[in-house]
C-alpha cells in the first residue's frame, strides 16, 4: 500500500490530477494568497488536495510511473497497480479507515460512503516556496503616535484659520458694477465722426481742459444741408456691420461616441473522453484500434501535456450528456467522461 502512495506523491508534484483506476482521482486546487485584516494574519499562495470519486478511468500516469521505477512492462505495471488498489480497498473495508501519509486519509461514513480527509501539508505548494501562514500584529506605540500627530495637526489648523467678514451688500454692489462694465464694453455704437475734444471733456475735469481758439469759417448753405442728411441717415455699410454682429454664432454639433466593437467569446466544446495517454504515440495506437462503427468521430485533444481520446464532441451540453449515457451502455466505454474546453 505504501508503494502506490509514493507514486501518487511524485506525480502530484508535476501534475494537478492523478487518477487511481477503479478508486478515484486526487486533484490539486490552487488557493490564492489571503490577508485577514482583523486577525493580522497572512496566508501565502498554496494548493489544497481534494478527492473526486467519479474519476475511475485509467489515465496512464500511474502505470507509466511503475514502469519507470521498477523497469517492467506496461502489462506487468498494470497488474502491480491493480494489486495495490485491491489492497487499499480491503484495508478500508476491514478497518473502516485508510491512511495515505501526507495525502490524507479515508473513512467509511454512516451510510457506507467513502469520506476523504485531506492532509495538512505544504509539499505541493511549489509556487509559494514553502512560505507558512504567519501573524504580524500592528505595533501599539505607532498607533498611539499617529493619534497624537493627528490631534496636534487639527489644533494647529484651527489656530491658523483666519475669518474675514464680508458684507453681502458689498458683494452685490461689486457684481452689479462688473456686469455694467462688461455690458458697456460689449455694446458698440456706430459712430462716423468722433469729436476728440468732446470725448476728452467727458472724463477730464473742466478746470484742466485748455480751450483752443475757434477759427471762423465761411460755410455755404448747401454744405450744411448735405452734412445734416449724412448725420441723420446712417450709411448702408454701418447697417450691414450691425446686422452681421447681431447674427448668433453657429453651434457645433457634438458627435455621438462610437460604440466599441464587441469581441465574440469562443464557444464551449464538450468532448466525450474514453481514454487518456501521456504520449502521442500511445494515443495514435489506441485510436487505430477503436471500432469506427461504435465511435464514428473518434479523435484526440491535447491539454496540459495529456492526449485525451474522445468518441465525439458537441457544442451543446445536453446533447453531449445524452450521447455519453448511450456510449456508457457499451462495456468497453463504461468509464467515458465529459471534458469541457474552449
Amino acid at each position: 500500500m505504501l508503494r502506490i502512495v509514493t507514486h501518487i506523491e511524485r506525480l502530484l508534484l508535476v501534475h494537478d490530477c492523478v487518477i487511481v483506476p477503479k478508486f478515484g482521482g486526487f486533484v490539486l486546487q490552487a488557493v490564492p494568497a489571503v490577508q485577514h485584516m482583523e486577525e493580522h494574519t497572512f496566508c501565502p499562495l498554496r494548493k489544497e488536495i481534494g478527492f473526486n470519486m467519479t474519476l475511475q478511468h485509467n489515465d496512464g500516469l500511474l502505470p507509466e510511473s511503475y514502469m519507470q521505477m521498477y523497469a517492467v512492462s506496461y502489462r506487468q505495471a498494470g497488474l502491480m497497480l491493480e494489486e495495490d488498489v485491491e489492497d487499499m480497498k480491503s484495508t478500508l473495508q476491514q478497518y473502516g479507515k485508510l491512511s495515505l501519509g501526507v495525502l490524507g486519509s479515508f473513512s467509511i461514513g454512516e451510510e457506507g460512503q467513502m469520506i476523504f480527509h485531506p492532509g495538512e501539508t505544504d509539499l505541493f505548494s511549489v509556487g509559494s516556496y514553502g512560505l507558512p501562514v504567519f501573524h504580524f500584529p500592528a505595533l501599539a506605540p505607532i498607533e498611539v503616535e499617529r493619534e497624537e500627530v493627528a490631534l496636534l495637526t487639527s489644533k494647529k489648523a484651527r489656530k491658523d484659520t483666519l475669518y474675514i467678514p464680508i458684507s453681502r451688500k458689498l458683494l452685490r454692489t461689486a457684481a452689479a458694477s462688473a456686469a455694467a462694465v462688461a455690458l458697456f464694453l460689449l455694446v458698440s455704437t456706430p459712430v462716423k465722426d468722433v469729436n476728440q475734444e468732446a470725448y476728452t471733456a467727458s472724463f477730464v475735469p473742466t478746470g484742466m481742459v485748455v480751450q483752443k481758439p475757434v477759427l471762423s469759417e465761411v460755410v455755404l448753405p448747401g454744405s450744411i444741408a448735405a452734412e445734416t442728411n449724412m448725420k441723420q441717415e446712417p450709411s448702408e455699410e454701418v447697417m450691414a456691420c450691425e446686422v452681421k454682429k447681431a447674427e448668433p454664432a453657429p453651434v457645433s454639433e457634438k458627435k455621438a461616441p462610437q460604440s466599441k466593437p464587441v469581441v465574440a467569446q469562443p464557444k464551449k466544446m464538450y468532448h466525450i473522453v474514453i481514454a487518456s495517454f501521456p504520449s502521442e504515440s500511445q494515443a495514435d495506437e489506441f485510436i487505430a484500434g477503436v471500432d469506427r462503427n461504435e465511435c464514428k468521430h473518434v479523435s484526440k485533444v491535447v491539454r496540459d501535456g495529456k492526449y485525451r481520446i474522445y468518441a465525439d464532441k458537441f457544442d451543446n451540453r445536453e446533447a453531449a450528456e445524452s450521447y455519453m449515457r448511450t456510449l456508457r451502455s457499451n462495456p468497453k466505454y463504461k468509464d467515458a467522461w465529459l471534458f469541457i474546453s474552449r
